[in-house]
């Protein structure tokens, strides 16, 4: 194309198309049907136009935090804004892949128990959905942060991005990462509250945590530069976490926390040796020269993969539960799936 980058948002919009469209056939197989109609004066559109707009704000928070990170590096040195915005872009790779998937999924079943008055399947299901995100980005969190300067050279060391560039970069997703349990513990814990339809509250959480952002941006940017941009954005997710769970302890009167609590010990000591093995094979690269992208594909790809078994085959001998039920769905899979060929 005459202006190249016009290309990229064709890609944006033909990949959302197809995103819809690829689900419809199972929604058929599902019983669902989807048809046009215009009722803006039905009672559902009114309730759901209600609930959504608080809704919309509060998951909107991480945006506005990267949009003030944005106009607050436009004052520190060159290049601050670029690091900010490639280092959000990979945590936001594991954010969408696990986090908003799972809040996704599990929000019917909240919404179910809370239509019913079951505050006790509610709290299980919600400790298992908190449990099982931790058991997902904890080491997503901590694979981020040993290989932070490896995956950043290799996705983005050519051209004019250099050395100087990867390693500003790689601050950038230290910092973010640190908050990564975060960013995706609040989409369950909202999810919580919004199968309540309480959708003002997150709202209020979400707007201390803006505050919070921009006051430790400003006492973090001189000291820290981008790195402290970055970490004020992760402290105010953990604020924003903290505060619901605490809020919706009051209400619900207890969340299995020990349980998750312990879950969160064992994980986190997994991730540990996970990451230390990661970063070892990693030691192999060249990552300080601009490209060589299949010599540094490959030793990346060996530090993920030997990592990553690592981290599962601990889990799997500590016969963690969270372990056990993916174990169980990729199990359940591949019976299916000589099954659905036949």
């Amino acid at each position: 194309m005459e202006q190249p980058i016009i290309a990229l948002a064709i890609g944006v919009v033909v990949g959302g198309m197809l995103q819809f469209a690829v689900q419809l056939p199972s929604l058929r197989r599902a019983g669902g049907h989807i048809s046009w109609r215009f009722e803006p004066r039905h009672p559902g559109v009114k309730q759901v136009g209600l609930l959504m707009l608080p809704s919309l704000f509060g998951l909107s928070v991480t945006q506005l935090n990267i949009f003030i990170n944005t106009i607050l590096a436009s004052f520190l040195p060159q290049g601050s804004v670029t690091y900010l915005f490639y280092g959000m872009r990979l945590i936001h790779f594991p954010l969408g892949m696990f986090g908003i998937a799972l809040a996704t999924a599990i929000l019917p079943s909240l919404s179910a128990y809370a239509a019913q008055h079951d505050e006790k399947r509610l709290r299980e299901t919600l400790s298992f959905g908190l449990r099982l995100i931790f058991f997902l980005t904890i080491p997503a969190m901590a694979g981020l942060i040993a290989l932070r300067e490896p995956i950043t050279s290799f996705l983005f060391q050519r051209g004019a991005f250099l050395h100087k560039d990867t390693v500003g970069t790689a601050t950038a997703i230290l910092y973010y990462a640190v908050g990564l349990w975060a960013f995706a513990g609040v989409r369950i814990v909202a999810a919580a509250f919004y199968s309540l339809k309480d959708t003002r509250t997150p709202v209020k959480m979400a707007s201390l945590a803006l505050l919070v952002n921009v006051g430790l941006s400003l006492a973090l940017m001189a000291p820290m530069g981008h790195g402290g941009l970055a970490l004020a954005t992760a402290g105010a997710a953990m604020v924003n976490f903290t505060g619901l769970v605490w809020l919706l302890r009051r209400r619900l009167g207890r969340i299995d926390g020990r349980r998750v609590g312990a879950s969160i010990l064992k994980v986190s000591g997994a991730s540990a040796v996970m990451a230390l093995a990661g970063w070892y094979v990693a030691g192999y690269g060249s990552w300080q020269v601009s490209g060589h992208t299949a010599e540094k594909g490959l030793v990346l790809a060996s530090a993920i993969v030997v990592s990553g078994c690592i981290y599962l085959g601990i889990m799997k001998l500590s016969r963690n539960e969270e372990m056990e039920f993916l174990w169980g769905l990729v199990e359940g899979r591949l019976r299916r799936r000589p099954a659905e060929l036949d």
